[in-house]
């Protein structure tokens, strides 16, 4: 009898000692000896530059006259703030550019929505020229996307 009080003891000795390191482990939390991870880096503040009301007359279609005027106000997004100042002192020559660009184009072509993603990448593609060459700016290609944030056709 002695024998299977002292096995029921060592086996409630043994459970107990099992559920209460499972709970030190749940609860403290368990540490190895690795490294623990880096906190990530807070994100980069985001500048934009703007080129406000770009006002172009166009023709309404393919072979029209210019009758229609377009109205459109792009901003231009980078992580670099010397870009933005950069971006108002050469202000003229990406307007200008901008303004061959939708030149070019008719009134039809400059409002349909599913010529928008190519209009701001080109837009994008200006800005950023202009500045690398203009500006010899380092690192190349500072803005990394352009929206259009006002489109307004005037017949």
């Amino acid at each position: 009898m002695k024998k299977i009080i002292l096995i029921a003891a060592g086996a409630v000795v043994l459970l107990a000692g099992g559920i209460g390191g499972t709970v030190a482990f749940l609860t403290l939390g368990h540490h190895h000896n690795a490294a623990t991870p880096a906190a990530p880096a807070p994100p980069k503040p985001i500048y934009f530059a703007q080129l406000n009301d770009v006002v172009v007359s166009v023709p309404a279609d393919s072979n029209d006259p210019a009758s229609s005027y377009i109205q459109i106000t792009l901003q231009f997004s980078t992580f670099d703030q010397n870009a933005v100042t950069t971006f108002t002192n050469l202000q003229p020559i990406i307007k200008a550019q901008v303004i061959n660009l939708l030149m070019s184009q008719t009134a039809k072509s400059l409002t349909d929505p599913s010529t928008h993603d190519a209009l701001s990448k080109n837009c994008l593609d200006i800005a950023n020229t202009v500045l690398n060459s203009a500006a010899n700016y380092t690192p190349p290609n500072p803005f990394t996307a352009a929206y259009i944030t006002n489109l307004v056709e005037q017949n």
